[in-house]
């Protein structure tokens, strides 16, 4: 006898529930967001951490550059055909 696929299940009904994980993932980040305008570190390591929001602040900054050079950098190389060798 087969056992059930239960993480193929679990996946189904994750994407069933898509929007509910969407709100409940923005919520978290919100908060946390919010936590630190009140909860700073005793010892900022430089300058910029101890503004609240910096870290928030500086993963999105993060986050756009990256997809900003493989989009513009890495994509055009992984899309390139198999027998392509890159010369004239």
């Amino acid at each position: 006898m087969r056992e059930p696929q239960l993480l193929g299940s679990w996946l189904e009904a994750a994407r069933a529930r898509a929007d509910a994980w969407k709100k409940a993932l923005f919520t978290v980040l919100g908060a946390l967001v919010a936590l630190n305008l009140f909860i700073t570190p005793h010892h900022p390591h430089f300058v910029g951490e101890g503004l609240p929001g910096f870290w928030a602040v500086f993963s999105l900054g993060a986050a756009i550059a990256m997809v900003y050079v493989l989009k513009k950098i890495v994509y055009p190389v992984l899309a390139r055909p198999e027998d392509d060798n890159g010369r004239p």
